[in-house]
């Protein structure tokens, strides 16, 4: 593993440990403190939030096809200052006309999502530009920024105002983001320094930036769609209760973003530079060794269910199937995904996550036809993982699997979901712990051993 590979899941992990210490707290004394119905209004407009990439119409993305493996240093300061600004305006103009529709809708939790456009996605535009230039330094501190204040500004919410109602709690997040926003905005003159060379807005600059990027950003927000589909089907079939519960799972599952994000952002970066095939299979018999391990942290939430969240405590069937699904779609992102970006085949990733919506669609609707349960839109959640996982592996025949490689995950989903549906949280992942250990030792022995020889040195 090269050393600037190692330093970059260095850095994001950092960054992302720190933001699971903040998450932990947040994630769980908001149920706990909120009513349902507030608690409901936070993830909702955490839902909408989840879309709000789709207002740049690919322009972050093409930036980042642009100068994906270069440094900063190597990129013209022009250049990218015409780049920046040209996206500035584009967004103001974005927000202005989201607001007025939100507005004339007279629909409050939107009116906070158009708020939202410009700087959340400016600051994505600072992520994703420190991403694939390697600065994943830059990237952590961006990070940390937006979850540390989110987590104050909640926490002054409920134990020094004492209030009960989501919409204060959308305010601060909004200020929140135009705060880390500004931010970025100083430091980046930092690097571009006070002069200004490049153009205020470049229609041109737009236009090619849009082009290059659209279809990875559909795709992009086609896998949102996907993996928040069943949330929508929940919100508009079943009632707050059922909502809310189903977004705490979702809120559970979200916390092992913690430590593959550091593998699926830095991942992009060594695929632009690396095309051994021999290497790559390696990465991806990593990454499945990784998401079969990742996954077991799903029992100490389920314990905190049991002991401190009992209203939530529903919630913890729909959680097992959610992370259950997490086993493939870890592997599609971190490997799948990254090829198709490095080697430029973004036109196919597209089509083949419409595809997958389409059956991912058709799956909700059927389970919720057999038993009318939020269950059964967890469970059509894990069949479209598994859909999406045998499509991708279509398109990289030359990353052949043997039958144990083949074998494994699914190996992997099928005792994860008996240990926990079968089990309370301490037996079952003693279980699974043990059972994972033994099938990844017969299935993937030199994973196994280059793993522990990567805990044997980060130890030392």
């Amino acid at each position: 593993m090269s050393t600037s590979l190692k330093k970059g899941l260095f850095y994001v992990l950092m960054a992302n440990l720190i933001n699971l210490g903040f998450n932990l707290i947040t994630n769980f004394v908001l149920p706990k403190k909120l009513s349902v119905d507030s608690y409901a209004t936070i993830k909702t407009f955490q839902l909408y939030v989840s879309y709000v990439g789709l207002f740049h119409f690919g322009f972050v993305d093409g930036m980042y096809l642009k100068y994906g493996g270069k440094s900063v240093r190597e990129i013209s300061h022009k250049d990218l200052q015409t780049n920046l600004s040209t996206l500035r305006m584009f967004q103001i103009i974005t927000t202005i006309v989201c607001m007025i529709g939100a507005i004339l809708l007279k629909q409050e939790i939107l009116m906070f999502f158009a708020l939202s456009i410009l700087p959340l996605n400016l600051a994505n535009y600072f992520k994703q530009l420190y991403q694939a230039t390697g600065e994943f330094s830059l990237y952590g501190k961006i990070m940390n920024a937006n979850t540390i204040l989110i987590f104050l500004a909640n926490m002054m919410w409920i134990f020094l105002i004492k209030v009960d109602n989501g919409f204060y709690f959308l305010l601060s997040n909004v200020t929140v983001y135009f705060v880390v926003w500004i931010a970025l905005e100083l430091n980046c003159k930092k690097i571009l320094g006070n002069k200004r060379d490049g153009k205020i807005f470049s229609f041109k600059e737009l236009t090619q930036n849009i082009k290059a990027g659209v279809l990875l950003t559909v795709g992009n927000l086609s896998s949102v769609s996907l993996t928040s589909m069943d949330r929508w089907f929940v919100k508009a079939l079943m009632d707050n209760l059922a909502f809310a519960q189903y977004s705490f799972a979702v809120s559970m599952e979200n916390f092992m973003n913690v430590a593959v994000t550091p593998v699926t952002i830095t991942l992009y970066n060594y695929f632009c530079k690396t095309t051994d095939v021999k290497e790559i299979r390696k990465m991806r018999n990593c990454v499945m060794l990784f998401s079969a391990s990742i996954v077991a942290c799903a029992f100490p939430a389920r314990f905190i269910l049991e002991v401190y969240l009992k209203k939530y405590i529903d919630s913890a069937q729909v959680m097992f199937l959610l992370f259950s699904a997490q086993i493939f779609y870890i592997i599609i992102k971190s490997i799948y995904v990254n090829l198709y970006k490095a080697q430029k085949k973004q036109h196919i990733y597209f089509i083949k996550l419409i595809i997958i919506i389409i059956i991912g669609f058709i799956f909700n609707v059927i389970c919720y036809q057999i038993y009318e349960l939020k269950e059964s839109f967890a469970v059509g959640t894990l069949l479209s993982a598994i859909c999406w996982y045998f499509l991708s592996l279509l398109d990289f025949k030359w990353l052949n699997y043997n039958i144990k490689e083949m074998l494994y995950p699914f190996i992997q989903v099928i005792t994860f979901l008996v240990c926990g549906f079968a089990f309370s949280a301490i037996p079952g992942f003693i279980i699974y712990v043990l059972e994972t250990l033994i099938v990844s030792y017969i299935f993937l022995p030199k994973e196994v051993k280059y793993a522990f020889d990567m805990i044997k040195k980060v130890i030392k």
